[in-house]
């Protein structure tokens, strides 16, 4: 015997057969069963264990961020609050350039005001423009170089009464800048610089010209420190014209200018920073990367004399003590010649990886795999539900594609709006082509419900007339399709009876009831004796283009006409087709070798001109290419059959071959549509020929009278099928024959 404790170890024992030949026999061990069938089934999925090192990978990526944190985070923080400087660098800069524009305001106002009546005014426009662009300390005007008005002159910062009466052009510290200034014709900032009663500021000033100045200055003197310093510009033998004529540049209507006065503005630092609040950059107002108070400090790279004691500094906080290593912001003003800088730094020095570094750590690790579990499950659960998604849409497209085809073969059988057509006499009667809501009305229409109702009428001699529209709202405006049709039908009066005309059959009010009439359209052209191609020359209405036989053949429904009637094999042997040129009808070569009418022009019905797409389908116009999708699968069906169920006519082979060479021609995937928007690619025939021609296969697989009854194989009357066929059964199950009072028409026939 075998113990217990054997198996379970997995001794081999040998056993000897009755031939004296060792068996032996293998024992798995029950540690290895429980591995294989206790092993959960999430485990057994490949998708699991890729989730499982998505996981490590998160948890690794994890560690390895807080590993490097030390090193990243300064690095970010410096970009950080780099940032934050090189915002208060705007700001400021932004600010100077608004304060130093109000000067600019002063000088227009000044070379519009003839009388200098806005100098009365002075304080009033003084205080709105230093309101509207902030930033300003006070406003002055100095006529001919003397500071003669200035606002505020007192208020409890400042003091400029001492100004007053300053002449900029004969003071001899002041004379030389100012006259460089006038030279230049620019605005000129100087500072910031240590005012003399006291504070820093800077001053812009900007020399004014008009045409109301006088050509040489006035006569004028400056005492200063004892010495007297004059100017006489009004005697012309001592006149120097260095200090008495300063021109400046004409208006645009070429008078000349002269100079006027300056336009003066100082700021005061605390004024000119107000806006930027750089004291909340030291109180706490701004947090960067976890860091809320921050040191700074505003200099100057070209510093005044009066600041080149203190390197040029003018602004600072509190404590520099962290400057030394700050990230730095420039704050230029090109055009105004001055380059500062703004420092910033934390005020406690940059940080440093906290001391519960690794505490933070042990937390985040666990709640990193955790979320990263619910990641995984998550990612896994929408995989399966996408691709739940995936599957029913693809079903639900096959589905449609399916029914889109079979309701198209199912519409070759019977109408979805009843075939309605005219008798030969109403139709001429009439003398021009009428609107089908116009002849129903009349009673003019014979409507025939299914198409073994139409039958006998095809003994009667039924025409299928085939035109082009030479209107956009009405296919015959002139009345030349009318007259050329009417000629037509007298040659053939023998032959014809009644009449089936696209404006007089299909209803062109609705859209529902005319979609269902192209979709019979094929049907239509089955019932039919006789197909009548009229293409006389015209003029169409709209685009004033000429349209004959070449414009015909280039129309998508004239080729779709032709096309329907002629892959009906039942009147393939026989001359049924006219053509009309507006003088002459002659018979239609119907074979495929035809050069005038060639298989594979009428087969490319696509590839013809649609009046909706030349119009770019204006005002949401539905797409005709759209619409015919359903005739184009059904006649491809109807091919399909002839080749299957009757001898094929060379017609009907080449036609097959031309659609297996060139499918995407015949049948595009896709169309661009133009609207009024653009071009949009719209879906046809994507998927729609595989899935019938599988479609047809299973419909060949059944018995012959399960199979889907297709109309046009055979002829109407079913009496003979055609030559060579293989089903002898007839087209159509309803029998009329000729009423006794000798009525051609069926007996169902009523007008409508």
């Amino acid at each position: 015997m075998i113990s217990e404790a054997e198996t379970e170890e997995g001794y081999l024992p040998a056993q000897l057969d009755g031939g004296g030949v060792v068996k032996v026999r293998s024992y798995s061990t029950r540690a290895e069963q429980s591995k294989r069938t206790c092993l959960p089934l999430w485990m057994r999925w490949k998708e699991s264990w890729g989730i499982l090192v998505a996981i490590v990978a998160i948890v690794g990526v994890s560690v390895y961020n807080f590993s490097s944190s030390d090193a990243s985070l300064r690095f970010h923080a410096r970009e950080s609050v780099e940032d934050l400087a090189k915002t208060y660098g705007a700001e400021i800069t932004r600010q100077i350039r608004v304060s130093v524009s109000s000067i600019q305001a002063l000088e227009a106002i000044i070379k519009i005001d003839r009388c200098s009546s806005s100098l009365e005014d002075f304080e009033s426009l003084a205080s709105t423009l230093i309101t509207t662009y902030k930033g300003i300390s006070n406003l002055q005007l100095a006529p001919f170089g003397i500071v003669t008005y200035i606002h505020p002159l007192l208020d409890e910062t400042q003091d400029n009464r001492g100004a007053l009466g300053h002449n900029l052009l004969l003071d001899p510290g002041r004379k030389e800048d100012a006259i460089r200034t006038i030279r230049d014709g620019q605005t000129v900032v100087v500072g910031p610089l240590k005012l003399l009663q006291g504070g820093i500021a800077a001053i812009a000033r900007r020399p004014i010209f008009t045409r109301w100045a006088p050509r040489y200055l006035p006569d004028s003197w400056f005492y200063r420190n004892g010495e007297n310093h004059t100017r006489n510009c009004s005697d012309t033998q001592t006149r120097n014209d260095e200090e008495c004529y300063f021109p400046g540049p004409p208006e645009p209507d070429g008078t000349p200018t002269y100079f006027w006065g300056f336009a003066t503005m100082l700021t005061r630092i605390e004024d000119l920073l107000a806006s930027a609040d750089l004291s909340g950059l030291e109180q706490g107002s701004h947090k960067v990367s976890g860091i809320s108070k921050f040191s700074f400090q505003l200099y100057d790279l070209e510093p005044h004399p009066s600041l080149a004691d203190v390197g040029g500094i003018w602004q600072q906080s509190s404590s520099s003590e962290s400057l030394s290593d700050g990230v730095e912001a420039a704050v230029s003003v090109e055009e105004y010649g001055f380059h500062w800088v703004l420092k910033i730094a934390p005020f406690d020095g940059w940080p440093v990886v906290s001391e519960d570094f690794w505490r933070q750590l042990l937390l985040v690790l666990p709640m990193t795999a955790l979320l990263g579990v619910g990641l995984g499950v998550k990612v896994l659960l929408d995989m399966r539900k996408n691709a739940q998604k995936m599957d029913q849409r693809a079903k639900y497209k096959e589905e449609k594609i399916a029914n889109t085809i079979l309701g198209a073969v199912s519409s070759l059988n019977h109408f979805q709006f009843p075939m309605c057509v005219l008798s030969i006499e109403d139709f001429k009667a009439r003398g021009r082509l009428i609107q089908h809501e116009e002849a129903r009305g009349q009673g003019l229409l014979y409507f025939f419900d299914d198409p073994d109702d139409v039958a006998i009428t095809c003994e009667a001699g039924l025409t299928f007339v085939s035109h082009q529209w030479a209107g956009f709202e009405h296919p015959d405006p002139q009345g030349v399709q009318f007259r050329a049709m009417r000629a037509a039908l007298e040659e053939l009066a023998e032959k014809v009876q009644w009449i089936w005309v696209d404006y007089s059959s299909i209803p062109q009010t609705n859209s529902f009831l005319q979609q269902n009439a192209i979709n019979s359209l094929c049907v239509y052209a089955t019932c039919c004796s006789i197909f009548l191609a009229v293409a006389p020359p015209c003029v169409h209405a709209d685009t004033q283009r000429e349209l004959n036989l070449e414009s015909y053949l280039a129309r998508a429904w004239c080729r779709l006409e032709k096309l329907s009637y002629e892959t009906c094999t039942w009147n393939a042997g026989e001359h049924r087709a006219y053509l009309c040129d507006g003088m002459d009808v002659s018979q239609m070569d119907m074979s495929s070798k035809n050069q005038l009418f060639p298989q594979e022009l009428f087969l490319d019905v696509l590839g013809g001109t649609f009046s909706c797409c030349s119009r770019c389908h204006p005002n949401g116009m539905a797409c005709d290419k759209e619409k015919i999708k359903g005739v184009m699968l059904g006649i491809y069906w109807r091919l399909l059959c002839a080749r299957r169920d009757c001898a094929a006519s060379f017609s009907t082979e080449d036609t097959l071959q031309l659609i297996g060479s060139n499918m995407e021609k015949y049948f595009p995937a896709k169309h661009e549509k133009c609207t009024e928007a653009g071009l949009t690619s719209v879906e046809l025939f994507g998927g729609y020929l595989p899935t019938l021609e599988k479609l047809f296969e299973e419909d060949s697989s059944l018995d012959e009278g399960q199979r889907i009854e297709v109309s046009g194989i055979f002829h109407p009357l079913g009496s003979i099928p055609l030559e060579g066929s293989r089903l002898p059964a007839p087209f159509m199950t309803k029998r009329f024959s000729n009423s006794s009072d000798g009525n051609c028409g069926p007996p169902s026939l009523s007008s409508g």
